[in-house]
């Protein structure tokens, strides 16, 4: 991993050597950029490190750095054809040490917002929880399941999830402004509310319907969808697809390496699950560490 300072004079990163090499190719990056790599205090330029020169020719071409933006290229995203058309490779650990790195960087203000939202959250749930707990409490004393109070409890739940992914959307644009050097603010975190509110409201109603109904007729269809669904949210917040053809975008791209994108998300879910074994302290951090990660993984899948 490798931290560059542009043109602008301000410090970028952490980033790949792969990223740091497109960069160079794109333009974004030459001879004369400082790079300082992981563990060290040495700041050096680019052309001291030949596993970084895609070509000497392209980074000697200029001795003055061009301005240097974390942005998205200026190539633009890749379409929904180039992104079917290719394959990809999910490095686990890299997703989390990018994530932890960013995190560490920004600590209070992606702790503050991700808090902040976690907390609306909570508000939501208690609010929902108020129409499904006199269901509970009643099978509990009895101990006897009713299907009555199973409809009303799967019904309350499909109706609080568009709640629920309207909140995360934002938070997830959040996240994704952080890594893109785009200046995110509070406000970013409830982008959601914006223009994508209808497409996160649908999203939420049927892919909760269809969730819940794979669960009932069996527990593998409903951790098959829920896995390959995962990156519908951020298709809908970063390229403003409608909801059904995020949903079936991701689950294409997933189908390829189904199995390495679940064995990402356990290793994600350890992380929370370590943060609230933590005196429930650390799930503050350990929950943004982890969908940092996972909008790091969705850049490398669905990115340029």
């Amino acid at each position: 991993m490798y931290k560059i300072i542009g043109a602008d004079q301000k410090e970028y990163g952490p980033v790949t050597a792969e990223q740091l090499r497109q960069w160079a190719v794109d333009g974004r990056a030459n001879a004369q950029t400082l790079v300082q790599p992981e563990g060290s205090t040495d700041w050096q330029p680019l052309s001291a490190f030949p596993e970084l020169n895609p070509a000497e020719a392209l980074l000697g071409e200029s001795s003055t750095p061009p301005p240097f933006s974390s942005s998205a290229p200026t190539a633009g995203p890749a379409s929904v054809k180039e992104i079917l058309g290719r394959d990809y490779d999910l490095d686990i650990g890299g997703c989390l040490t990018r994530s932890w790195e960013l995190v560490k960087n920004n600590f209070w203000p992606v702790v503050g917002v991700s808090t902040l939202v976690m907390l609306l959250i909570v508000v939501v749930n208690q609010l929902f929880g108020l129409f499904t707990r006199p269901a509970v409490q009643q099978m509990v004393a009895e101990r006897r399941i009713f299907p009555g109070e199973i409809l009303i409890i799967l019904g309350v739940g499909v109706a609080s999830t568009p709640f629920y992914t309207v909140l995360i959307g934002g938070l997830f644009k959040y996240y994704l402004k952080l890594i893109r050097g785009e200046g995110a603010a509070v406000g970013d975190a409830f982008s959601g509310f914006g223009p994508a509110l209808g497409q996160l409201v649908l999203l939420g109603l049927v892919q909760g319907i269809l969730i819940n109904l794979g669960f009932l007729l069996c527990i593998i269809p409903g951790i098959y969808l829920t896995v390959s669904w995962y990156f519908t949210l951020p298709l809908v917040m970063d390229r403003n697809l409608g909801f059904w053809e995020a949903m079936e975008l991701s689950r294409k791209v997933v189908f390829k390496h189904w199995f390495l994108v679940f064995a990402f998300l356990l290793v994600n879910g350890l992380v929370s699950v370590c943060g609230a074994i933590a005196c429930c302290i650390g799930i503050l951090v350990s929950v943004p560490i982890g969908f940092v990660a996972l909008m790091y993984a969705y850049e490398d899948i669905f990115g340029q």
